[in-house]
């Protein structure tokens, strides 16, 4: 049921679902360890391996949702990391964390896809000038301009106009600056999204914009990556198309709360394997077992970690 298989002269590493807790996956290879970072495919689930907990055994996040998986099932080592597609035809269109139309246009068809996962520049390759980015918009100009190449962050509440400066920006960026916009929306409804397409199409800036998008209903996995998949876009229009790009994140604070939401999961995974009163997790923490109205061994009536899904 499971090992390496030849399927059209391509090799093929087979394995098997072991535990299955929300949107972390534990699968067993009995030969060949898939790598950090790569991708596997359970049907029609697509999990990130993100720790190798012994020679054979990973322990992935799900970008996708987990339900009707279970243990005992096949899973495939796709080879490779998280990939996007890469060109001008994504100008003007829609697309979730896999780079998939998700705005009802026509099927992309870009030759060109690249992992999320860059090597860093080098020292050398850094600008150390501090050049000022025009926004056109003189109360930013004046009172806090913006940095080439730099971060900035915008605060404000519901309705005060964040979306209308976004699309100002946006629709700058590309008739002074002759330049591209990424708007990566993290965590956002789907009726945010929508009035945001709906927006820059009536205002005529989608055509030198691409969108990218994972919603509040997707897993925390896919809020997180959506990020990283933006970013390898961004780099493509800087690095390839040689333009300036800006790179609009909405919003960054759920794209840590998707990265808290991963932590809090492996956090929980390990005090029940291990329990609230083990040196590994507290170790200054004592408390009497007879505080609790289970101990730890018997919160899933002492069913083997090792062996079980949860």
């Amino acid at each position: 049921f499971c090992g390496d298989v030849q399927m059209d002269n391509k090799k093929i590493n087979k394995g098997q679902i072991r535990a299955i807790r929300g949107s972390v996956v534990d699968a067993f290879f009995p030969q060949l360890l898939p790598k950090i970072n790569h991708q596997l495919k359970s049907g029609e689930a697509i999990i990130e391996v993100t720790l190798h907990l012994d020679a054979t055994t990973v322990r992935g996040i799900a970008l996708t949702p987990t339900q009707g998986l279970k243990r005992g099932d096949e899973i495939i080592d796709m080879g490779h990391p998280l990939q996007v597609p890469v060109g001008r035809g994504l100008l003007g269109r829609m697309f979730n964390v896999f780079g998939e139309p998700i705005d009802g246009g026509d099927v992309l068809t870009l030759e060109k896809s690249v992992p999320i996962y860059q090597k860093s520049l080098s020292l050398a390759e850094r600008t150390t000038t501090a050049d000022i980015y025009e926004t056109g918009i003189k109360v930013i100009d004046v009172l806090a301009p913006l940095e080439k190449g730099g971060k900035a962050g915008l605060f404000g509440g519901a309705g005060v106009g964040k979306t209308v400066l976004i699309m100002e920006m946006i629709h700058n960026m590309a008739l002074e600056h002759e330049g591209v916009s990424l708007f990566c929306g993290i965590g956002e409804s789907s009726r945010e999204g929508e009035e945001l397409y709906r927006e820059m199409i009536k205002t005529g800036v989608l055509k030198k914009a691409v969108l990218m998008f994972a919603q509040m209903n997707e897993q925390p996995g896919a809020r997180f990556r959506v990020g990283h998949a933006a970013l390898t876009i961004a780099e493509y229009f800087r690095d390839e198309a040689k333009q300036d790009v800006l790179l609009l994140v909405d919003n960054i604070f759920r794209f840590v709360q998707a990265d808290s939401t991963i932590n809090t999961n492996y956090i929980l995974i390990f005090l029940i394997k291990y329990g609230i009163h083990s040196n590994r997790c507290f170790p200054g923490l004592s408390v009497s077992q007879d505080k609790f109205p289970l101990s730890p061994a018997n919160w899933y009536q002492g069913i083997d970690y090792q062996n079980t899904g949860l």
